[in-house]
């Protein structure tokens, strides 16, 4: 007799934890603890969550099937895999669903619900699934329908669910049961306060009387060794539970009428802090209104979309899908957002690597809620600032250095310092200090305006304090591998610095902005002494380094403090990371140059970016030959030179060496770079239908893409091998959360026809922009003849705030770019009488004034503008 189906008005409200009890049948599976449990493909197909309701559940999908899901918290994974195999009524094949050709595209595009289609043609079956959050429980949903192609009927097919837990972050010590419960079957898991439920509305197949579910380890007793493994293609096990290991949970499901040709049915995995929560959140779901569920799941998103700044109509779908991708990645705890939503090459990961990339990098999180802040979700980008501040900065000192913190619980900290990375809740992961990671959130407060950064004042001096005290120095550059001097960290330190003494003069706090502005100021005029070597072997031999490797001079905050204890011209050796050797650092060049422009720290046409952007090309730069491309010379770039961070050049997966390949943020950066330096919108269009090509069919964005064979200089071997293309995503990790906001940026710039998240007090100070003057404002040109020596700079200052009001540590830098003119920008007050007075910072910090008696004067226009052009002599 067949079991009963689970009939929904029956099933609500009905299910509670005293009514289901472990399914006795066939006892306990073998081969404990099955093998060693590894992690889903990183390569995402789709992903989603509710943005309205109490559900927690986030989800991920891999060639047309659901993988990872994430409860209660986005950096905690639940399962590897949930997938279909099916096989004939013959028992002649078994087909592995993630394993046949799929589709995968939204119910429409302003919406995380997805539809997945996958089959195989040869054995006349598809499997097609609405794929959404129930947004009222913490439970996935697939709305599924079986079809039976070319003449075949439903009795030509038995259709198996395979479900593979990964409870609370980890493949092993899970523990698996069916349970009976109120008139049907649920296959159940836990593991510590972790638990899931996997119901269908379909009854289960019934052999014999037996129910065909069971429970079993991976690679010993599951359901795809039973009926793949074993080579007959048939379930022959039923096991009730398997305890404590790596274990997989299937289900043969009954179709029905045997001469129908397709079946529709609802699929429910739903999650809980114990088994009988679960079981209730699965039934409680099944037997809802599941297509009022997701039309409220869509209603969420598409009020969501509405809400997005349109970028004047230049706003497409793709931009529309990085953006609702990345307020996916927004946990509802407390508002973290996640680097990416998987782990790296996770086929070939185990339960060792905990963090993948579901963790919370300051990094990361400033780029893409920056982005989102230019797409118009200023809320997402307020909630992650505010968590920066109240759960992630670190509020006390402990430990002796980097990963070298005996005692501290949660291992090495200072006071206002942000972990090199950290879970949801805010607990570190790694222990390394990487110094742009300390100015960003200072930034992204920045940009939300003074009812955000005002606030969080007290806290943000901690991070900006701790930059003077540690900086420019930093024990890693962005790439997380190497310490010294980094031309992307100074970028970010000097502009944090900026814009924290910005917020500092804001809450009444001059000392501590004259103390950031002289750190910063320094900082900015040393960076090319610092970073930019003139004895390279690369193009005209004057570049930016990766990174100069050497040490800072001392641990004060005065000049001689800050700087290296060797140039960017003395031979010092960089050891590269992943297997990239050890190699002289004149010879190792990346992109982060870019960022001093990025940060309005130096200008596109800077002579030093200039030259380095040659040198970036020829060596890390490629031509793809992507379908339809517009004409580009160059239009992806590695990382750096030497990288090992990537699959090897046989093809096996990235473990811990490899060759790194090309990162489409890159093409991102450089459009922004090509709108900057061109200052026109279309400079960026070619770069941004570029990096539409570098995306999957589903549209996602991934950290690289196999590159071109090649051989670069000094014998760097990068192979693209068979079965693969250059241009495609590597197995890395894909969404890449920071290539989504990177298409964000590109668009919005190009819409803006400039760089939209340039700092603009950042690059306003260093003569690289200029400010829009206020109400009550006119602006007024700065030009004044002046004669110095190597190493000292022109100020101004006068008794106006934008002046510095006679505070040497406040006043304005002029730029020596048309050299003895110096040049730069300032708004004053209009129709005032104002008194200013020029000044130098010698190359010890010291100030001479100008060799004039009194002050100099001058009165604004009550309206237009102003251009003086004075003479100084010292």
């Amino acid at each position: 007799m067949k079991q009963p189906s689970l009939i929904r008005p029956a099933l609500l409200g009905l299910l509670i934890a005293s009514l289901f009890s472990p399914l006795a049948h066939a006892g306990e599976a073998f081969g404990s603890p099955g093998n060693a449990p590894v992690r889903g493909p990183a390569s995402k197909s789709f992903l989603g969550t509710a943005v309205g309701g109490p559900s927690k559940v986030y989800f991920t999908g891999y060639r047309g099937i659901v993988s990872e899901v994430y409860y209660p918290v986005l950096d905690t994974p639940e399962s590897v895999d949930l997938q279909f195999l099916v096989g004939d009524a013959g028992k002649t094949f078994v087909d592995e669903e993630k394993q046949q050709a799929y589709s995968a595209s939204q119910t429409d595009k302003r919406t995380m619900s997805w539809i997945a289609s996958t089959g195989n043609a040869g054995h006349n079956w598809r499997i097609s699934k609405r794929i959404f959050v129930d947004p009222a429980r913490d439970a996935l949903v697939q709305r599924v329908t079986f079809s039976a192609l070319n003449g075949r009927k439903l009795g030509d097919f038995n259709l198996y669910l395979l479900f593979k837990p990964c409870l609370d972050n980890s493949g092993a010590g899970n523990n698996a049961q069916t349970v009976a419960a109120a008139g049907g079957y649920a296959l159940a898991a836990s593991r510590n306060s972790r638990a899931s439920a996997l119901m269908a509305s379909q009854p289960w197949k019934t052999v014999n009387g037996q129910p065909m579910l069971s429970n079993g380890f991976v690679g010993q007793s599951d359901g795809w060794t039973d009926l793949v493994g074993s080579g007959d293609n048939a379930m022959n096990w039923t096991f009730s539970s398997a305890s404590g290991g790596n274990v997989a949970q299937t289900g043969w499901l009954d179709l029905g009428d045997p001469n129908a040709t397709s079946v529709s049915f609802d699929v429910v995995l739903a999650f809980g802090k114990s088994q009988g929560e679960a079981v209730n959140a699965a039934a409680a779901s099944l037997g809802s209104d599941l297509a009022a569920a997701q039309r409220q799941y869509d209603d969420g998103w598409h009020a969501y979309a509405a809400g997005l700044s349109a970028q004047g109509g230049l706003a497409d779908d793709r931009y529309y899908l990085a953006a609702m991708t990345l307020k996916t990645m927004q946990d509802k705890s407390n508002g973290a957002m996640i680097a990416g939503i998987g782990t790296p090459w996770g086929e070939t990961q185990g339960d060792a690597n905990q963090g993948g990339y579901h963790l919370v990098w300051p990094r990361d999180l400033f780029k893409f809620a920056n982005a989102l802040t230019t797409a118009g979700d200023t809320a997402t980008a307020t909630t992650v600032v505010n968590y920066l501040f109240n759960t992630l900065q670190q509020t006390s000192n402990c430990g002796a250095a980097e990963y070298n913190a005996a005692g501290c619980a949660a291992g090495y900290s200072r006071v206002g310092r942000f972990p090199q990375n950290a879970w949801v809740s805010g607990w570190p992961y790694w222990q390394g200090t990487q110094m742009d990671e300390q100015a960003m959130p200072i930034l992204l407060a920045w940009r939300l305006g003074s009812v955000v950064s005002n606030p969080l004042w007290p806290k943000i001096k901690l991070t900006a304090d701790y930059i003077v005290a540690t900086g420019p120095w930093s024990y890693q550059e962005r790439w997380e591998e190497n310490s010294g001097y980094s031309p992307s960290t100074l970028a970010a330190e000097i502009a944090g610095l900026v814009a924290a003494a910005d917020i500092a003069r804001a809450n009444g706090d001059d000392a501590s902005a004259g103390r950031y502005l002289s750190a910063a100021d320094y900082w900015q005029q040393s960076v090319a002494a610092w970073t930019y070597t003139t004895s390279g072997g690369f193009g005209n031999g004057s570049y930016y380094v990766r990174v100069n490797p050497a040490s800072r001079a001392g641990s004060g905050t005065d000049r001689a403090s800050f700087r290296p204890i060797a140039g960017p011209d003395t031979p010092q050796t960089v050891t590269v990371k992943n297997g990239g050797g050890d190699r002289d650092a004149r010879r190792v060049v990346d992109g982060g140059f870019l960022e001093l422009v990025r940060m309005g720290v130096k200008r596109a046409d800077d002579p030093t970016i200039v030259n380095t952007m040659a040198v970036f090309d020829s060596v890390l730069g490629q031509k793809l030959a992507l379908p339809g491309a517009p004409s580009l010379p160059v239009n992806a770039w590695f990382r750096y030179n030497f990288d090992g961070y990537g699959e090897h050049n046989d093809g096996r997966d990235f473990d811990g060496a490899g060759v790194g390949r090309l990162w489409p943020i890159f093409t991102a950066e450089r459009g922004m770079y090509e709108i900057a330096r061109q200052g026109k919108a279309s400079a960026g269009q070619p770069y941004l239908a570029t990096l539409k090509l570098l995306a999957t069919p589903e549209g996602m964005l991934p950290e690289q893409v196999w590159s071109n064979s090649a051989t670069l200089p000094d014998g760097w071997t990068v192979t693209t091998p068979a079965g693969y293309q250059a241009g495609a995503a590597t197995k890395s990790m894909g969404p890449l959360n920071w290539a989504m906001g990177e298409y964000i940026s590109l668009l919005a710039s190009i819409h803006a026809g400039k760089v939209v998240d340039i700092p603009q007090v950042v690059c306003a100070r260093y003569n690289n922009c200029r400010a829009a003057p206020k109400a009550g404002e006119v602006p007024v040109g700065i030009n004044v003849t002046a004669s110095t020596q190597w190493g000292q700079q022109v100020y101004v200052t006068g008794n106006a705030r934008a002046l510095g009001n006679w505070n040497t540590d406040l006043g304005l830098p002029v730029d020596a770019v048309n050299y003895p003119v110096w040049q730069n920008g300032v708004n004053l007050p209009a129709g005032q009488p104002i008194a200013y007075k020029y000044y130098r910072k010698n190359a010890d910090g010291s100030v001479t004034w100008e060799n004039l008696s009194g002050n100099r004067s001058l009165l604004t226009p009550a309206s237009g503008s102003l251009s003086l052009n004075d003479q100084v002599s010292w």
